[in-house]
This record gives C-alpha cells, sequence and structure tokens, in this order.
C-alpha cells in the first residue's frame, strides 16, 4: 500500500473502476476504413449506420443482416453487426462477427473493438498479446485506445495503462473526467507496482523510509532522500518527468533510486489528476463512483454501498452502475448480495453478458451448480456458446458428478474457433481424475503449445 493512499484517499489496491464506457464506442464505426460493400448492400449498411446514431441497437442487427444476405460478406458490414451487438450486451456474438470481419481485412479499430470484448469476458489469455500489438503499432490513434484503454489496468499493466491514458486525455470525444479519474488510477497501480519492486532492490532501505513517511508528512517528505538518490547513481535526476523515468528505467530496471523515482512520481500523478478532475468536474458521476471504491478499498463498505445506491438513484442515464455495485460486493465477497445486483442488471438488460458472466461466476463461488445448470443450458443451446458459459457449466457438471459431461462440454468447446489454453488445462484435469492419462497427456502438450504462443 503506498503513501498515495492518505494524500489522495486513493489506495493502491484499489480494483480499476467499472465503467464500461458503450457510449463512446459508435464513434469508431464511421471511421472505419471504406469498405468493399456492394451497392445493394450500401444502403442498408447506411440504415444500420443512422440506426447505431439512434440507439436503436437491435435494428442496427436486422439491417447488418439484411445486408450479409444481399451479398458476400464485407468487413464493414461485419464490424457495424459486431458494434450492433455490442451495444446490445452480446459479447460472445459480437467477437464472432469481429473475428470474421478480420479475417475479410484487417481494420485496427475492429481489432480493438474485438480486444475489448475479449477482456470484458474473463479472456486475459486471449487478449494479453492483442493489446501488446495495440500498444506497439497503435498507441498513437485516439480511436483505438479510446476502446481499449481499460483493459491495461483489467491485465495489471500500470506502465501501458499510464502511457495510454496520457494519449487518452488528449482526445475529445472521449469524457475528460473519466480519463482524468482512470488515469489517476493507473498511476495509483504504477506507484504500488514500482514500489514492490524497490522492495526487493539492493540499497533500497533509504527510500523505503522516506516513502513510510509520506502518508504523515507528504511529498517533500517521500522526495526527501532524492540527494541520496543522486548520490548513488549516475541515471537519478530529480527533474525527470514520468515517462522519462520510466524510459531509463527499462535500460536499467535494477537501479533502485530510478525505482523510488518512478514511486513518487506516480504517487504525485495520481494525487494531481483527481485534483484537477475534482476541480473541474466536483460533480462527475466517474469521480463519485471512484471515490465509493475508495471507501470499499478502505474497509468502509456501509459508506461505498450508500454512495453508490445514491449514484443508481440520481444518474439513472449511467446504464452501469447496478452492475459496478455488484462488482464492489463482488470485491468484497458477498458473492450472494452481488448475485442479486446482477439479475438486477439482467432484468433491466436481458442481453447484458457480462452481468450474465458475473451472475454466473458468483453462483460458481457459492456452490449453487443446480442453480448455476439451469442458467446455463438455454444459453448452450448457441452454435457459438460463450467461453465463459462452457467453463463455469463444466464445473457445475463436476462438482454434481458427473464429469463425462464436463468433458463432454469442453470438447464442444475446443472445436471453437480461438479456443483458450484454460480449456485444454481444465481437459487434462477431468482427464487425469477419469484415468485417461493418454488423453490427458495430449491436453497438457496442447495446453504448453498455447501458453508459448
Amino acid at each position: 500500500m503506498g503513501w498515495v493512499t492518505s494524500l489522495s484517499k486513493c489506495p493502491a489496491g484499489l480494483q480499476a473502476p467499472q465503467f464500461r464506457c458503450r457510449a463512446t464506442w459508435p464513434i469508431l464505426l464511421f471511421a472505419l476504413l471504406a469498405g468493399t460493400t456492394q451497392a445493394q448492400q450500401s444502403s442498408f449498411l447506411d440504415k444500420a449506420r443512422d440506426a447505431i446514431d439512434a440507439k436503436q441497437y437491435n435494428v442496427a442487427e436486422q439491417l447488418c443482416r439484411q445486408a450479409l444476405a444481399q451479398g458476400p460478406p464485407s468487413a464493414e458490414v461485419l464490424t457495424t453487426l459486431g458494434l450492433s451487438l455490442h451495444m446490445q450486451g452480446r459479447s460472445s456474438d459480437a467477437i464472432r462477427y469481429y473475428s470474421m470481419a478480420l479475417k475479410l481485412r484487417y481494420v485496427p479499430e475492429t481489432y480493438a473493438l474485438l480486444a475489448a470484448e475479449k477482456c470484458k469476458m474473463r479472456d486475459v489469455d486471449g487478449v494479453r498479446p492483442m493489446l501488446e500489438k495495440i500498444y506497439r503499432e497503435e498507441r498513437k490513434n485516439p480511436r483505438v485506445i479510446a476502446v481499449v484503454a481499460s483493459c491495461y489496468l483489467d491485465i495489471k499493466e500500470p506502465v501501458e495503462s499510464v502511457t495510454i491514458y496520457q494519449e487518452v486525455l488528449k482526445n475529445k470525444d472521449y469524457p475528460e473526467d473519466l480519463a482524468l479519474v482512470m488515469l489517476a488510477k493507473s498511476y495509483i497501480w504504477s506507484e504500488e507496482f514500482f514500489t514492490e519492486k524497490l522492495s526487493k532492490a539492493p540499497g533500497s532501505e533509504p527510500f523505503r523510509a522516506a516513502l513510510r513517511k509520506a502518508p504523515s508528512a507528504g511529498s517533500s517528505a517521500a522526495r526527501s532522500a532524492f540527494p541520496e538518490a543522486a548520490r548513488i547513481s549516475p541515471y537519478f535526476s530529480p527533474d525527470l518527468s514520468w515517462p522519462e523515468a520510466v524510459a531509463r528505467w527499462q535500460q536499467h530496471p535494477q537501479d533502485a533510486a530510478l525505482l523510488y523515482l518512478i514511486s513518487v512520481l506516480s504517487a504525485e500523478g495520481a494525487i494531481r489528476e483527481i485534483q484537477i478532475c475534482n476541480e473541474r468536474f466536483p460533480d462527475s458521476p466517474h469521480l463519485q463512483q471512484f471515490m465509493a471504491d475508495v471507501l470499499a478499498d478502505q474497509g468502509h463498505e456501509d459508506e461505498a454501498i450508500e454512495q453508490y445506491e445514491q449514484l443508481v438513484r440520481e444518474h439513472p442515464e449511467l446504464p452501469d452502475l447496478q452492475f459496478s455495485l455488484g462488482m464492489v460486493r463482488e470485491k468484497m465477497g458477498q458473492w450472494r448480495e452481488a448475485a442479486e445486483l446482477f439479475r438486477q442488471q439482467l432484468t433491466k438488460y436481458p442481453t447484458d453478458e457480462q452481468a450474465a458472466a458475473n451472475l454466473s461466476m458468483c453462483m460458481v463461488q457459492t456452490g449453487q451448480y443446480e442453480e448455476l445448470r439451469a442458467f446455463l443450458q438455454p444459453r448452450m443451446r448457441s452454435e457459438h456458446p460463450p467461453l465463459w458459459a462452457s467453463l463455469d457449466l463444466a464445473e457445475a457438471e463436476r462438482k454434481l458428478g458427473n464429469t463425462p459431461e464436463a468433458i463432454r462440454i469442453l470438447v464442444r468447446a475446443e472445436n471453437q474457433p480461438d479456443v483458450n489454453k484454460l480449456v485444454h488445462y481444465r481437459l487434462m484435469h477431468l482427464y487425469s481424475i477419469s484415468g485417461k492419462s493418454a488423453d490427458a497427456k495430449r491436453e497438457e502438450e496442447l495446453f504448453q503449445a498455447a501458453s508459448q504462443r
């Protein structure tokens, strides 16, 4: 826990706020490269775009399907269809159509949309290499990073997250208060990341002592070891900016003085961005939500819940607050209370797959395997069942003593495109406990191969 906790009231261990920002994504649609749609398809596509603008997402979906019926599939139509499904909360269906679009033509914006959906659906292994590619190639592209920015926090990459949100702040189409809050959160995780590295670095005790003084004495105390840092390290300079310090650390990753400097700069950055947000947007619901998450992380659960419930009452235009409150309950280990909130979210938005996935996880945690089976079986009737549903239903069947059915579910998932390595790992375990050593060995090899990609 870093010294930023006391000064900014933003603890370093705080989870990323659950801002899903669906409203910002349709602006990407009109920035996509010109497609190769046929004339008869273009009319449907134009109307679909108008429907998305009007928030008539199911209408847009039907228009896209009509466009596909008029000629060979195009990347533009498939991406628009995926976006219309995303806006309905149907992530697995959106993933399918984005993937199809990318097979026809690579478009960075479509790739970003696919990465964001995978991130939302807990596919950390699948999304990590995608985010690495985006960071290398597209971090100056405002349309792309607006979609995936929060994913870098979700996969716990604070350095990349700070860099991305510094770029996001330049994007006038992205809500500034949200960008400031998320940049502050990124700095907090950066402070935690570098303080942890500092704790293991040789010769770091003078720097850690300075950081320990900071919660009560402030930034000046945190910087009190700067003279010592300058004495022992030729790479240290108190005038370095955060990006400059990180770049120098990447060349000298064991330098304790640089680790100390970045810890200080990260904490100061978090405080600065929250102060700016509070000055410019004192009534920002994103800032209020962030502070509610802070209260929960500091152990003031009742106050956090009260603030969330107030936000739900005062900002009904923000459809994801109920979901975020469920995430707070989930983070606190209140699985049954979280499950009820996700059920309420699904009552309002029946196609919200992220709420369904989190409800499923809550039911796994509380051992409600019969209820989970009943909840998930309808979702398995799809030609392409969601990965999360396959994994959770297989777990329920295993817990209910039906290992052959659990294996059948995972084998079906294994035959889906872009199979996740977790499927191989789960099958390896199930085959092993079933005495099928040859099958277990095969799945182990598949898992190892997938892990090296």
